[in-house]
């Protein structure tokens, strides 16, 4: 009996053990993002961007992502219903006013379609640029459409600008960009400069979703990245941070920077411990990075509060916290949460600071608003247009519709809809009585 209660034992050992091997906490991550996308305005969102993208497909086959042909019932079956419901989208994205009724109307459409729409992967019909093509561009040039490897490739380009565009969104948000995100495949992406950002602002959404392992992976791979490529010139990366004082080595040194900052912050919210004395490493590089290149801000000042807390050096953990009170982006509480943090070193108790108000989640707090005070700054148009991208002008366009449809088809779901509906027809209503009033009162 002994025996078999010792090997019980084991199997659930080694079971832990497996189940937090780095492969299988990125795997668990993954299973949470899929999860994470059933949110209603990624519903819409969607259902926008299948309108547009089915609008240029003109036959009824498809093939998966390794080139089988595979069954189109259900879009012959809703075509002419995705047909007639793109042209009110056409409407609306022509600055056209739709009636409630209309979006009625629209919301109808996706219930008949809903589940065609969530179970259908948008990648199956052709790119985003090649719809817009069709919807804008010349009719007269009727080039076949991409496929294999080049239609992966402008995909996972358009899925990532997307990413980063609707991040900074306060109508679509995280929730979009995750989904953007799921749908970036960077390994269609040659390595490159853009490549490298692409993974910064994945890595950025995953970590900002609490999907920590996957967000390290990104990083990971910049990193390795980076290092193996010293020379490589970064005109993009120094227009995006506002590096314009910055030459290309000094460049390298600062995206290397903030790549070791959000790889330690990753960590730092694991639970083993191998993955601590791993963010204390990133931390170390950061820093001396940051030296290399004279910064000295906010976020050397959180770093170095961290590692001198964990150090137990007191005298400098509070030069540093004394530096972080004048930062813009810590509030008034957290000011006076810094004093009593003070307070607490001059009387020799650093775990007190650690385990109370200093802790990782203030830490990420600050780099965080640090990182999308540099996001918010950056003009994805002129980004666009200066990399040659076609029909900018109407992606955002496109993202606009797609906003007032996402936030419309979210609103249905709420049923806040169906009261904005009832007021207009009690409006309406009223309006009647009161011209059939007037036709038997003078007043």
């Amino acid at each position: 009996m002994r025996k078999v209660i010792f090997i019980f034992i084991l199997i659930l050992c080694s079971c832990s053990t497996e189940d937090k091997t780095d492969e299988a906490l990125i795997e668990k991550d993954k299973q949470t993002l899929i999860e994470n996308l059933d949110a209603g305005k990624v519903a819409g969102y969607k259902f926008g961007k299948i309108l547009i993208r089915a609008s240029a497909k003109k036959d009824s086959t498809f093939y998966s992502q390794d080139e089988t042909k595979i069954d189109a019932e259900e879009f012959i079956k809703f075509k002419t219903n995705l047909d007639n419901t793109f042209k009110k989208l056409e409407k609306l994205s022509e600055n056209e006013e739709l009636s409630v009724l209309e979006y009625i109307s629209i919301y109808r459409d996706y219930k008949k379609m809903q589940d065609f729409i969530m179970e259908t992967d948008e990648d199956l019909f052709p790119t985003l640029t090649e719809a817009l093509n069709n919807t804008y561009g010349d009719s007269s040039q009727n080039e076949p459409y991409l496929t294999g490897l080049k239609k992966k490739e402008a995909e996972a380009f358009e899925h990532a600008i997307l990413s980063a565009i609707v991040l900074l969104s306060k109508d679509l948000g995280k929730e979009v960009a995750l989904y953007e995100c799921s749908k970036t495949q960077p390994e269609f992406l040659a390595d490159s400069e853009l490549k490298t950002l692409i993974q910064y602002f994945r890595g950025f959404v995953f970590f900002e979703k609490g999907l920590n392992y996957l967000s390290e992976d990104e990083i990971t791979r910049n990193i390795n990245w980076l290092d193996e490529n010293q020379d490589v010139d970064l005109p993009l990366t120094r227009a995006m941070f506002k590096w314009g004082n910055l030459d290309n080595k000094q460049t390298h040194i600062g995206f290397h920077s903030i790549n070791h900052l959000f790889r330690g912050f990753n960590r730092l919210m694991m639970d083993r411990e191998i993955d601590e004395q791993r963010a204390l490493e990133d931390f170390e590089v950061f820093l001396s990075d940051s030296k290399k290149l004279g910064v000295d801000n906010e976020i050397v000042w959180s770093i170095e509060t961290y590692l001198y807390l964990k150090n137990e050096d007191n005298e400098k953990a509070i030069v540093s916290l004394q530096k972080l009170k004048t930062s813009v982006f810590v509030s008034s509480s957290d000011k006076t949460n810094i004093d009593e943090s003070i307070d607490y070193l001059k009387n020799r108790e650093p775990d007190k600071v650690l385990n109370g108000f200093y802790d990782k989640y203030f830490l990420s707090k600050i780099a965080t608003k640090y990182i999308f005070s540099i996001l918010s700054a950056i003009d994805w148009e002129k980004v666009l247009i200066e990399n040659d991208v076609s029909h900018t002008k109407e992606i955002f366009e496109m993202i606009e519709t797609l906003k007032i449809l996402s936030q419309k088809i979210d609103d249905q779901l709420s049923g806040k809809a169906l009261e904005e509906a009832g007021e207009s027809l009690k409006n309406k209503s009223n309006s009647l009585f009161n011209k059939a009033k007037g036709l038997f009162y003078d007043e």
